[in-house]
C-alpha cells in the first residue's frame, strides 16, 4: 500500500484530500498544517510520497521541497490552488524537485475536488514511484546504440519532423531534449505533454525561451515550418491534419480522451504517421502509463524511427517500457542523449 503525507494549510483540504486517498486504497500516514511540519513528517515518517501546496506558513511549497530533496528525496506531488493562478509557481516546484503537479479544480471549500477523486489518486500513485535517488551517471551503451554524433558540417534531410510525448516527470526532459537540438537542423516539432491547460500556454513559452526553436502552444489549424514547434494545448488533442511545402498542418483535435487523457501521444504520433510524408521520428519519455506505444508503433511502420528514453533516467517508466516492449525501436537512450539520438536518426542511423 502506498504511503502518503498531505501537506496544506486548509484543514478542509487536509481532511478532503485525505479521505480521498483512502477511498483509494492510500494509507495517509501523516497531515501538514505549514512547512515546517511537512519537513519534519516527511523526515520521520519516511512516505512513499508527499503531496504539497505552494503557499504554506512557516516554509513554503518551494521551500519544502527544497529542503526535502537535499535531506530526505521524497516524490512529491504539488497541489495547489495558487497554481492555477500563477503557472510559474508549479514549474519552479518542478525545477526544486516535484515529480509532477495538478491543480485544486476550485477552491478549497469546493465539492468540486470530488469530481476529480480517481484522477488524484492515480496520479497520487503514479508519483510515488517516480525514482527521485541521487542522480546516476548515465549509461555509455544502449539498446542499440547510436553512433557517435554528426559532424557539424554535415546536412540534414529535407523536410525532418519530429513527435515527442511525455507525462509524469516530463516538463525538465522535455526542456532538456530540445534545448539540445540543433537549430540548423531545421526541424518540424510536435509535442505533447500530459499537462492541463492552466499550464501549457507557460510551458510552451518556456519552451520557446530555453530552445533555438519558435514554440507556440496550439491554437487551431496552423502550419509548423522549419525550426518552429507546436505544443499540445491542455485538454484538446493535437492533430497532423496536412504536409505540404515543407510545414506540417496541424489542428485541435476535440475528439474523447485516449487513455484518460487529453492531449494523448497517440492522436499525434498516429496522425502523423498517416499524414507526414518526410522523415518522421517519434520519441515517448518518461510517464505513467500505455499512451504512445501506439503512436510509435505507427511511426515506425510508416518508416520514421523510434526512440524511448531508458529506465535509468525515467523518473516513471511505464510509457517508455510499454513501447520498448510493443515496438521495434531504434534507440533505447538516456535522457542527456535523446537529442542526439534524435539527430542521428534523421542522419539515417540506422536502417
Amino acid at each position: 500500500m502506498v504511503r502518503a503525507v498531505i501537506a496544506d494549510d486548509s484543514a478542509v483540504m487536509r481532511e478532503t484530500l485525505g479521505k480521498i486517498l483512502e477511498d483509494g486504497g492510500i494509507d495517509v500516514v501523516g497531515r501538514a498544517k505549514d512547512g515546517v511540519e511537512a519537513v519534519e513528517m516527511i523526515a520521520d515518517l519516511e512516505p512513499d510520497v508527499a503531496t504539497i501546496d505552494i503557499q504554506m506558513p512557516r516554509l513554503t511549497g518551494h521551500e519544502v521541497i527544497e529542503r526535502v530533496m537535499a535531506e530526505n528525496p521524497t516524490p512529491m506531488l504539488v497541489i495547489s490552488s495558487h497554481t492555477t493562478k500563477n503557472a510559474d509557481a508549479t514549474f519552479e516546484a518542478l525545477e526544486a524537485g516535484a515529480v509532477d503537479f495538478m491543480a485544486k479544480p476550485s477552491g478549497d471549500n469546493s465539492v468540486d475536488i470530488w469530481s476529480r477523486q480517481d484522477v488524484i489518486v492515480e496520479r497520487v500513485q503514479a508519483v510515488a514511484e517516480a525514482d527521485v535517488g541521487t542522480e546516476r551517471p548515465e549509461r555509455t551503451e544502449s539498446r542499440p546504440s547510436p553512433t557517435p554524433t554528426v559532424d557539424p558540417d554535415d546536412e540534414f534531410p529535407n523536410d525532418p519532423t519530429l513527435v515527442i510525448g511525455a507525462s509524469t516527470g516530463g516538463p525538465r526532459v522535455v526542456e532538456q531534449v530540445l534545448s539540445d537540438l540543433p537549430e540548423r537542423a531545421g526541424l518540424r516539432i510536435l509535442v505533447v505533454q500530459h499537462m492541463a491547460d492552466h499550464y501549457t500556454k507557460r510551458f510552451a513559452s518556456r519552451l520557446d525561451e530555453r530552445t533555438e526553436y519558435d514554440i507556440r502552444e496550439s491554437s487551431g489549424r496552423e502550419r509548423v515550418g522549419p525550426g518552429e514547434g507546436v505544443l499540445a494545448k491542455g485538454g484538446t488533442h493535437l492533430a497532423v491534419t496536412g504536409f505540404t511545402n515543407g510545414q506540417v498542418v496541424v489542428d485541435t483535435d476535440d475528439g474523447p480522451e485516449r487513455h484518460n487523457v487529453k492531449p494523448a501521444i497517440d492522436v499525434t504520433m498516429e496522425t502523423a504517421a498517416e499524414t507526414v510524408t518526410g522523415n518522421l521520428a517519434g520519441v515517448v519519455l518518461t510517464g505513467m502509463g500505455a499512451d504512445g506505444a501506439a503512436g510509435l508503433g505507427a511511426i515506425k511502420d510508416a518508416g520514421g524511427k523510434a526512440i524511448v528514453q531508458d529506465e535509468e533516467t525515467s523518473r516513471v517508466y511505464g510509457m517508455p517500457k510499454v513501447a520498448a516492449e510493443q515496438v521495434d525501436v531504434d534507440m533505447v537512450l538516456p535522457k542527456g542523449r535523446i537529442a542526439e539520438g534524435i539527430t542521428n536518426a534523421f542522419m539515417g542511423w540506422s536502417a
